[in-house]
């Protein structure tokens, strides 16, 4: 079923995690026994899905702002028979309220908004826990941002630099970037002596 789910996402153009991403977010829930995870971008549930497939004690929380997108994700959650452990919540991201503490922070949303779901979640994230961005070289634009033709393309791409220099220079957390993973991985944790 994930597999139908996968191959019509991709055929349909729907942004789905490469498979090398999936594999180490999946890795990363379970050596570190993540059991509560808020995820930004829902998309069609296939990370949500595939998260919570780790364990029956997972419980997931996801985002999605777009109709067509959540709806989709309902009945794939549905006939994964998952909807105990997923909630998919429709609305802007900006709008989500909680007062719930997350190991994990999985975000996969808005790329130009990226610094701006850190600072609205930080406080959802237990101290140990940790928030992970994906497409942070988003399809190798990082690298060769001066060659894009598209101003609004090459404007997006230099906000998701801007941000991986943001959180570099930010004293409050410790960074893991892996450039070499699906399409760039970062993993932020909070410093120990940090707030």
């Amino acid at each position: 079923m994930i597999e139908e789910i996968k191959t019509k996402a991709l055929k349909e153009g729907v942004p789905i995690i490469k498979d090398e991403g999936l594999a180490f977010l999946l890795n990363y829930i379970e050596e570190h026994d993540c059991k509560e995870i808020l995820e930004l971008g829902t998309a069609v549930a296939y990370s949500a899905i595939e998260m919570a497939s780790i364990s029956k004690d997972i419980h997931i929380d996801t985002i999605e702002k777009d109709e067509e997108m959540y709806t989709q994700a309902i009945a794939n959650i549905k006939e994964a028979g998952l909807e105990d452990q997923i909630d998919a919540w429709f609305m802007p991201i900006e709008e989500f309220r909680s007062d719930k503490l997350y190991d994990l922070i999985f975000v996969d949303a808005a790329k130009a908004q990226y610094g701006r779901y850190t600072e609205q979640f930080l406080d959802n994230l237990k101290q140990d826990g940790a928030m992970i961005y994906d497409n942070m070289i988003f399809h190798g634009l990082v690298y060769d941002v001066d060659n894009i033709s598209s101003r609004s393309l090459r404007n997006l791409v230099k906000k998701i630099i801007k941000f991986s220099e943001m959180v570099h220079n930010d004293e409050r957390f410790d960074i893991m970037k892996f450039d070499n993973i699906g399409d760039g991985i970062l993993v932020l944790t909070r410093r120990k002596s940090g707030t």
